[in-house]
């Protein structure tokens, strides 16, 4: 069988579609093994946004650059070394005081807006790693209020993880409550809203309500992964 030719706008997009792999690999992987890190952050959307904009966002030498540095600065923060690879540095610490170095010089300089607020997240994220959760509680109250869906749902996610373990139920509550309303394609993970939502309501002694929500769950998403847990927490509350 003959070889298959590829022209070079479509060698461009296979390629970006291997780039764009990687990355969420990546993002799957980090979000695993940093749960508690990004404070219950869902992971599967992130990755909706993170292949949607790549796949889709060279079109323009801006965008191509803006992409190419982004890429670069996420490199640092997910960089893990290779068995038997000497680190790059000295601890994590200094690995995401770096990545936040990269992250903001995307905020300041000629990049997509797009770009700019992926950046922005990034940095809030570098905070949280970094256990200063004021500067990235700053940082996710000011993008909540102009990032478009879907970057909006995750940022709200990760600001609402914030404000329950701080103790400001109702504002957690109120955020989910705003995420809720959206639809399936600007928000796909009202599954896991539902169970977060259903634990503060729990914490804040509201069981009723919270037993209305997990059977929402498990009724409206069988499917879901979320599901289970959704069960598990319904037989504590019982």
């Amino acid at each position: 069988m003959a070889e298959k030719k590829y022209s070079h706008k479509q060698m461009k997009k296979l390629m970006k579609e291997d780039e764009v792999a990687s990355f969420l690999d990546k993002t799957i992987k980090w979000g695993k093994e940093n749960k508690t890190a990004v404070y219950g952050i869902v992971i599967a959307l992130f990755v909706v946004i993170a292949g949607y904009v790549a796949i889709t966002s060279y079109t323009t030498n801006k965008m191509e650059k803006s992409e190419l540095a982004f890429s670069k600065a996420t490199e640092i923060f997910y960089y893990k070394p290779k068995k038997n690879e000497a680190p790059k540095y000295k601890n994590k610490e200094e690995q995401y005081k770096t990545a936040m170095e990269e992250f903001k010089k995307l905020e300041s300089g000629n990049y997509t807006d797009s770009v700019k607020m992926r950046a922005k997240f990034y940095e809030a994220l570098c905070y949280l790693n970094l256990n200063n959760t004021p500067d990235a509680e700053k940082i996710l109250e000011s993008l909540y209020t102009k990032a478009p869906y879907p970057l909006k749902t995750t940022v709200g996610l990760t600001l609402a993880s914030i404000k329950s373990n701080t103790g400001e139920l109702d504002k957690a509550i109120s955020i989910l409550e705003t995420l809720l309303k959206q639809d399936t394609l600007n928000n796909p993970v009202k599954d896991y809203e539902l169970l977060k939502k259903s634990k503060i309501l729990v914490k804040q002694g509201k069981l009723e309500e919270a037993k209305e929500l997990l059977n929402q769950l498990i009724l409206d998403y069988p499917d879901s992964p979320f599901a289970t847990d959704a069960k598990k927490e319904k037989e504590n509350i019982s």
